[in-house]
């Protein structure tokens, strides 16, 4: 019997420490996740409470880190989508200018210097 209780005694020691251990290991994560999340742009919008369950279940991590994937491959398609659609507008704009040269060339009043510098930009553009 004496040596059941001191088994028993030695196993919820063991127990006690496993659990502190896991507490500080937690902690840890907890960290590490908000140094993640603080690096993150603001707009990400994490809810309160994210990390807490992230640490405390690991498909919580997994869905923190699907999260933060998920909106930085939108945010980069979003960027990309911008971009073209500026580069398209640009063109646009360049090839109306150059529609006016005519014009330009045809008027009596100067605007020789602002015809050049069309055509300079023009030029750039169709290399």
């Amino acid at each position: 019997m004496t040596d059941e209780i001191a088994d028993l005694r030695c196993t919820v020691a063991e127990l006690i420490a496993e659990n502190e251990r896991l507490k500080e290991e937690n902690e840890r994560w907890a960290r590490e996740l908000a140094v993640i999340r603080d690096m993150l742009p603001k707009d990400y919008g994490f809810e309160e409470g994210t990390l807490e369950y992230a640490v405390a279940y690991p498909e919580g991590v997994r869905d923190l880190v699907k999260q933060t994937v998920e909106r930085m491959k939108a945010s980069d398609e979003f960027h990309k989508y911008l971009y073209e659609e500026c580069d398209e507008y640009s063109v646009k704009l360049i090839k109306m200018l150059a529609d006016c040269l005519p014009a330009l060339d045809e008027s009596k009043t100067d605007y020789t210097e602002l015809s050049k510098e069309i055509r300079e930009i023009y030029e750039a553009f169709s290399v």
